[in-house]
């Protein structure tokens, strides 16, 4: 489930056990933290001497709070921090406060591994009654009084009420691969408070999968993911952006903020395989060049270009002494570019687009040779300067050809202002989660796997981008 700007999760929960409880959730962070995020709280506003939130501060640290009766009676930051948006993380936070070991009465969890260091560390005296479970409003991503909402994704949240359970409980490890991965049905005892939210009814994200029916109710905008615990799909890497703000909240958009090239990297990288993806420019042609989709080579100068270069920094501009290390294709000038200046040098192709046309990607690394096609609303274009249309299921009539070698390769894409308009523009991918921005696409076209979400069907063998793609195609 994805959370939009306010949006939330509710329910006044029943005066239950405020000693002994346990709270479990799958988390994918927001690219951009800006103050507290609230996962699970009670409302500050109902009984502000009482109140208690789960959340991640702005460094991205877990951050567990309680007041009550007006005293701090716990309050832990983690040393640690949850610094890759684009993985899922496993949170369980494992309360019993009748431990006589002061370490044990409040303890959290990371993937199954226990956060053992805290920047602060206040843990409640033996036996404290906390904020939650008080007979008033209790919160999903947001807290009620203060501005703490949650701009990530969440997936398989539990509360057991008046349980200590450790994270074995929700989780398990994958007999095959080591992964730490979620128990889609655990045994699992969760009271009178007690809820499972699986969040799998699109028109009910607040259902309640426990039997206890402690259905929550629903305010705002909410979406349906395809990204999940089981089937992670790429992102825009935080990591490898020329400005870590300009990402969105998802990390499925980069926003350009002046007329100067700068840009994002993806997150994933392909050997092999067949691969297709789409993107939608907010900007319109006042702002030509500075809109860019393109490929780099891992661990090359053009896989650092946005990084460390920002303005004039597009893949694609290598001499030919470096070799095809990026190639960027320019869907907004008047006659389109691909530019690989390592290579193939600079070829007109395609047909000029405009604000919010989608273009696709059609990325071929399975041979030695690599292939590259884009196209717009549904059309493929033809190969440069010919009339011989791209079929990416054929192979036929690339954009262009290049050496793949032995290498990986991922997405590059850039976005800039329109000037005349002193706006700031997106420009929004589609690896396959059926979103471009917070729009979802008009159509629901998913590869030949049954994986994604897309505006357009992806040519016959090509996949979207996401693990359990690459685990089979990749």
């Amino acid at each position: 489930m994805g959370l939009v700007a306010t949006s939330y999760l509710s329910k006044t929960l029943d005066a239950s056990n405020r000693k002994t409880w346990t709270f479990s959730t799958w988390l994918k962070v927001p690219c951009d933290i800006s103050g507290q995020q609230t996962i699970w709280a009670n409302s500050y506003s109902a009984d502000s001497s009482n109140f208690a939130f789960i959340g991640l501060d702005s460094n991205y640290k877990l951050h567990i709070q309680s007041y009550a009766s007006s005293s701090n009676v716990l309050n832990k930051v983690s040393d640690v921090a949850f610094i890759d948006p684009s993985s899922w993380y496993h949170l369980v936070v494992r309360v019993d406060t009748t431990q006589s070991t002061a370490a044990d009465r409040v303890r959290a969890y990371i993937n199954n591994k226990e956060v053992e260091k805290w920047t602060t560390n206040t843990i409640p005296n033996q036996n404290q009654d906390l904020g939650w479970q008080l007979n008033i409003d209790h919160r999903i991503g947001n807290q009620a009084g203060l501005n703490r909402n949650f701009y990530g994704l969440l997936a398989h949240t539990h509360f057991a009420d008046g349980q200590s359970y450790a994270p074995s409980t929700f989780g398990e490890y994958d007999s095959t691969t080591g992964e730490w991965k979620a128990k889609l049905t655990p045994s699992v005892t969760y009271s009178t408070n007690g809820f499972f939210l699986k969040y799998e009814n699109a028109s009910n994200f607040g259902l309640d999968s426990s039997g206890q029916s402690n259905n929550m109710a629903t305010s705002g905008t909410f979406t349906q993911d395809t990204d999940t615990p089981s089937n992670n799909f790429q992102i825009l890497d935080r990591n490898k952006a020329y400005t870590i703000g300009n990402l969105d909240h998802s990390g499925t958009a980069y926003l350009g903020t002046s007329a100067a090239l700068a840009g994002c990297f993806g997150t994933m990288y392909f050997i092999d395989g067949k691969w297709y993806a789409e993107f939608k420019p907010q900007s319109d042609r006042t702002t030509e060049s500075a809109t860019s989709i393109g490929i780099v080579k891992n661990g090359t100068h053009a896989n650092l270009r946005w990084l460390n270069e920002g303005a004039g920094g597009m893949p694609g501009k290598e001499t030919a002494s470096n070799g095809c290390e990026g190639i960027t294709y320019q869907p907004m000038i008047g006659t389109p570019n691909l530019v690989d200046d390592g290579g193939g040098g600079t070829v007109n192709y395609g047909v000029q687009a405009s604000a919010n046309d989608i273009i696709m990607m059609a990325l071929d690394v399975s041979g030695t040779t690599g292939k590259l096609w884009f196209g717009k609303n549904g059309t493929w274009f033809n190969a440069p300067s010919t009339s011989n249309v791209g079929n990416p299921a054929t192979g036929a009539n690339p954009g262009i050809s290049f050496a793949k070698g032995d290498e990986f390769w991922g997405i590059s894409v850039s976005s800039s202002a329109n000037q005349a308009a002193n706006a700031n523009k997106y420009i929004y991918c589609n690896f396959g989660r059926g979103v471009f921005g917070t729009t979802a696409v008009s159509s629901g076209n998913a590869d030949g796997a049954g994986q994604g979400i897309f505006e357009y069907a992806p040519p016959a063998g090509f996949y979207a981008m996401c693990t359990k793609n690459l685990k089979d195609y990749g």
